[in-house]
């Protein structure tokens, strides 16, 4: 087990981010971040017994490469015979019509997105790819921001969804680097 697979496992054991036999949405983009977060929970599911459920939201931003994306993160779900859902929405027009920015818009359809498929797959946990380089840039952006003391506090490793307070997002990666990311990735040809 490499170094960063025995870090997922304790984050999620110490943390109590995830019950043993519990179903989870594991939010997959298609990048390096998402694939390497579904590669780890898939080689920690058999000891936990964990039930995955791939889910990927298509955002229609970058035309081919965002379908490319979703073909990959299909592709992937079934090369390891998981269930996989998929989402899509026009994010620009949205963004246009509510009068947010095309990156809030983007987050808001995609948290209303994975909120819905996990309920309809009776799904508590959604499992997302956050990591230590997120946590510095989200920190950054607040400072610039003008954020208060709780406000730069950064991402939690659990939390409730901004779409519906009885989902939980888990952030297993949240104290990994992307080079660890990258490291992973490239150690096992993901």
């Amino acid at each position: 087990m490499t170094d960063l697979l025995q870090r997922v496992e304790q984050n999620i054991q110490n943390r109590r981010l995830l019950k043993r036999g519990q179903a989870i949405l594991v939010a997959v983009s298609g990048g390096l971040d998402s694939m390497a977060l579904l590669h780890a929970l898939r080689k920690l599911s058999s000891r936990h017994r964990w039930r995955l459920t791939v889910a990927h939201f298509n955002h229609q931003l970058r035309g081919r490469s965002s379908d490319a994306d979703e073909k990959l993160a299909r592709q992937t779900a079934a090369a390891m015979r998981l269930p996989f859902v998929s989402g899509r929405a026009n994010v620009k027009e949205f963004a246009k019509k509510s009068k947010l920015s095309v990156e809030m818009a983007a987050r808001k359809l995609r948290h209303d997105y994975f909120t819905r498929a996990a309920k309809e797959h009776k799904i508590r946990i959604i499992a997302l790819a956050h990591h230590a380089d997120d946590q510095v840039e989200l920190f950054f952006l607040r400072v610039l921001r003008g954020a208060g003391g709780e406000g730069l506090a950064g991402m939690k490793w659990r939390s409730p969804s901004p779409a519906d307070s009885k989902m939980m997002l888990v952030r297993p990666l949240l104290d990994a680097t992307k080079a660890e990311l990258r490291g992973f990735a490239r150690e096992g040809k993901i």
